[in-house]
């Protein structure tokens, strides 16, 4: 389903739908049969214990390397929880005790800084619509930036039409990508999903001969810089 963004442009604001770009080929939905019919997928239970005591003489007495009365089981999907456990625990169970922590590397690899992880909220449809902030060249902003992701915007009716394609003419003009940040004042970092990534947000438009546009909303949550020179590299 596409998401509903909230965007500000030269004094007005518009509700346009925001979603992932179309694949260059439509993926081919294939489907096996044999001569007992259509062939599916099904998650089950391999019947391996991963901590038995395997060793000559008992595998001779027996099979304790194997759960025969789970083995073959099928895997109800609404009933797995993901659980961590400690692999050094020679009884492992599951563990809560632990924190979410973000480490951030600089240029160098190093290790720079550790914050608890923060849960973010998706901010593309707040009260306050997402802003227009300063402009950079489009070829600048291609090669200092590492892109994760790319989406584009979609108009939902004739007026936002307008809207989006007077702003793809606007930036494709000049050669320009527009940075877009979020909030009352625009200066936050775009947040698309809930608990998702914080992400640093350029716009970047295209219009043909014909009239038709192309928005693009480019994420990045990296900027590539170079590492310092040391003191031997300069001597």
């Amino acid at each position: 389903m596409p998401i509903t963004l909230h965007l500000e442009y030269q004094g007005k604001s518009a509700r346009v739908d925001l979603h992932g770009l179309p694949p260059e080929k439509p993926k081919v939905l294939a489907r096996n049969f044999t001569s007992a019919g259509e062939v599916s997928t099904s998650r089950l239970v391999t019947g391996a214990r991963k901590n038995a005591a395997v060793d000559f003489a008992a595998l001779v007495a027996g099979d304790p390397e194997l759960d025969l009365a789970l083995a073959g089981t099928p895997i109800d999907a609404d009933s797995v929880t993901p659980a961590w456990f400690d692999p050094a625990d020679p009884a492992p169970k599951p563990i809560g005790d632990f924190a979410d922590v973000d480490i951030v590397y600089d240029a160098s690899d190093q290790e720079k800084v550790r914050r608890p992880h923060l849960v973010r909220h998706s901010n593309l449809n707040e009260l306050h619509p997402v802003k227009l902030g300063k402009r950079l060249p489009a070829v600048e902003a291609l090669t200092q930036f590492a892109f994760k992701q790319t989406l584009q915007l979609a108009h939902v009716d004739g007026l936002t039409h307008e809207f989006l394609q007077t702003l793809a003419r606007d930036l494709a003009q000049k050669s320009e990508v527009a940075v877009l940040g979020a909030g009352p004042k625009g200066n936050q970092p775009l947040v698309i999903r809930e608990a998702g990534t914080a992400y640093r947000a350029f716009l970047h438009g295209e219009v043909d001969h014909e009239g038709r546009y192309r928005l693009l909303l480019l994420l990045s949550d990296q900027e590539l810089k170079l590492p310092e020179r040391s003191t031997a590299e300069i001597e």
